[in-house]
């Protein structure tokens, strides 16, 4: 009987996932990856986040007990200048990303190398290796710019600055929004080990780093005295048609496969969701197809109500903040607070991920 291979480009998240079912459906596997070991994008990782996701019904989905790695968080505050709202944490959830062994990518790699997947390092991912590729072939190859223009998926340039770092306190995360970038900074903390990121679709200045780091000093009396900027990172937000799970006859997973909120920008879920649908991909592509299309069905209604509306509320600040004062902090507080479960859902009707499969009748793979 012929044996069954499977080949996967990328040993983060998405790709660790697609391996592991593959392995367990008897391919066997080869996970290539640029970096010389497991866990994403170096640029990034270690890294800690923070997402609205309900382990549970994920980890019935992935076929993978995801759980110990997501912490519930304490706090999440979100910054309007320096006015402050608390956002509820019902289930939203820190999650370490990279090679350390409290995270993520670690705790799937540990799976997978019990599973037989074999894996070749300092494997790159070129123009001409990419055509020779067999059919079916698994791309997760995260932000890469250059893998985006190898199979021409319409994609944004992101810059920014991070930091992280060993710190005294976990589980608690915030967000920043100020005019001087498009986007936010946010804080994210788990396992005595902080992430910063100071992101924009345009460049970011050492004077806008300046005014964040002003802002931490002020409001959370925190202070980094390392940061790095970020050069060539680019997200699938280029066209409302960016998720797409086959392309030039491979198959996408992981933020490659715009399978990411285009509002808030929220990855994790969606990694982690694509991997599994790549993997079934390779054996049951139809049924694939519909699960890809079933997750990713408001992609488009969010990418033009975030281009066409909220791109002109956004840059705001200054209005948003006043408006929050006349309303009332906690008014709107509990306000949010009201309307998040209709939004998510609610109890055992919890959909498996946000803003994704509000319908609220995720079947289990």
């Amino acid at each position: 009987m012929e044996k069954k291979t499977a080949t996967i480009y990328g040993a983060g998240m998405s790709g660790l996932i697609a391996a592991i079912d593959l392995a367990r459906q008897g391919y066997e596997v080869v996970v290539h990856d640029r970096e010389k070991g497991f866990g994403g994008d170096p640029r990034y990782n270690p890294s800690v986040h923070t997402t609205p996701i309900d382990p549970q019904r994920t980890s019935e989905y992935i076929g993978i007990d995801i759980s110990p790695v997501f912490h519930p968080l304490v706090r999440c505050p979100v910054y309007f200048h320096d006015t402050r709202m608390n956002m509820s944490v019902d289930n939203v959830y820190a999650v370490e990303r990279g090679p350390r062994a409290t995270g993520l990518d670690a705790l799937l790699m540990d799976l997978a190398e019990k599973e037989g997947v074999s894996f070749e390092f300092r494997s790159i991912l070129t123009p001409e290796r990419l055509a020779t590729l067999p059919k079916g072939t698994i791309i997760a190859c995260g932000l890469r710019e250059e893998v985006y223009q190898m199979l021409e998926i319409p994609y944004l340039p992101v810059y920014g600055w991070c930091s992280l770092g060993e710190c005294g306190f976990s589980n608690y995360a915030w967000m920043w929004m100020d005019e001087c970038i498009t986007d936010y900074g946010y804080m994210s903390a788990a396992n005595n080990l902080y992430f910063n990121l100071l992101f924009s679709s345009r460049q970011v200045t050492k004077a806008d780093l300046a005014r964040y780091e002003a802002f931490m000093r002020r409001n959370e009396g925190v202070e980094h005295h390392e940061w790095r900027y970020l050069v060539g990172g680019v997200v699938p937000m280029g066209s409302p048609d960016n998720p797409r799970l086959f392309q030039k006859g491979m198959i996408l997973a992981g933020t490659l496969s715009g399978f990411m909120d285009p509002f808030a920008y929220f990855g994790i879920l969606g990694g982690m969701l694509s991997g599994k649908i790549a993997a079934m991909a390779v054996y049951d592509p139809d049924r694939a197809q519909r699960e890809f299309e079933r997750f990713t069905r408001q992609f488009r209604a969010l990418y033009f109500f975030k281009k066409r509306i909220f791109s002109r509320i956004r840059p705001q600040v200054d209005l948003i903040e006043t408006s929050l004062k006349q309303i009332g902090i906690p008014r709107m507080e509990h306000f949010l607070t009201r309307i998040r479960p209709r939004l998510m859902g609610d109890g055992a009707q919890r959909p498996i991920s946000y803003p994704y499969a509000i319908d609220k009748t995720v079947p289990r793979a």
